[in-house]
């Protein structure tokens, strides 16, 4: 039977069959792996490692990331250049709105049924599988082979060391993974218009890349090609965490790994 525009009305879905996919449908979009991929999951996930990171800048009154400097330009600028905005300045609103940021994530997150201790205690279990791997999938295209490190505590300058990983984590995850890699995979996608999997692959090959080199150029360092396919297949590994289970999860899988490399990795 069809209705006079030719539409089956006998194979449309009943109330109750609509009801039923919508009921799935939310099902769906409360499940662990959907939430915690999800940007406000992962912004409050990470939250910690901006606020261990902006601590130690107060306590050792300097930057100590190179990424974090890039990503604050605009905040330095807007504090030796004050600009009013709508009767106020415009640094204490740009404050406001990452407050009102935080505010809206909590709010996401807990509609969600999802802000609980063991929703983010899963994404930290997740985050320290994902980290003891990366060093040794890293490494393999130099190695040949898939060999864990060792481990030798060397604890000194600890707080120093923690603020460096925290801040790696964050500023350089929001920075090559959120804007370089999002943003190579959008324009790939839709101006490209290549397959979701090509343009991935794109800006996996392409973020890790310049992820590598950065490093090279930020700490002055020789260009040498194992550190460099390194740093690539580490880059590309994060970069497929961010893609697959989101920023806040490749953030503390990115700290802890530091955190093990600057603490823990035997000579």
């Amino acid at each position: 039977m069809t209705d006079e525009d030719g539409l089956d009305l006998e194979n449309q879905p009943t109330p109750e069959e609509l009801a039923q996919l919508e009921e799935e449908r939310r099902a769906a979009e409360r499940s662990y792996f959907n939430v915690t991929r999800s940007l406000p999951a992962g912004l409050l996930f990470a939250l910690p490692l901006l606020a261990v990171y902006e601590l130690g800048v107060l306590l050792y009154r300097s930057e100590i990331n190179a990424a974090a400097d890039i990503l604050k330009a605009p905040i330095f600028w807007l504090q030796q250049h004050p600009i009013q905005l709508f009767g106020a300045d415009l640094l204490l609103l740009v404050g406001l709105a990452l407050i009102g940021l935080a505010v809206a994530a909590v709010w996401r997150v807990g509609r969600l049924g999802a802000l609980h201790a063991g929703t983010f205690l899963g994404m930290f279990s997740e985050s320290l599988l994902y980290a003891m791997i990366l060093g040794p999938l890293a490494l393999a295209p130099i190695t040949g082979e898939l060999k864990f490190g060792g481990f030798s505590p060397h604890l000194d300058d600890f707080p120093l060391k923690l603020v460096v990983a925290a801040g790696a984590g964050f500023y350089e995850e929001a920075f090559f993974r959120f804007a370089i890699l999002g943003a190579i995979f959008y324009l790939a996608k839709e101006v490209g218009k290549l397959r979701p999997v090509t343009a991935g692959a794109l800006a996996l090959v392409l973020s890790g890349a310049f992820f590598s080199a950065a490093h090279f150029l930020a700490g002055g360092e020789t260009p040498e090609l194992g550190t460099f396919i390194y740093r690539l297949a580490a880059g590309m590994i994060l970069g497929l965490v961010f893609l697959t289970r989101g920023f806040g999860i490749a953030a503390w899988t990115h700290a802890i790994y530091d955190l093990y490399l600057l603490c823990f990795a035997a000579g």
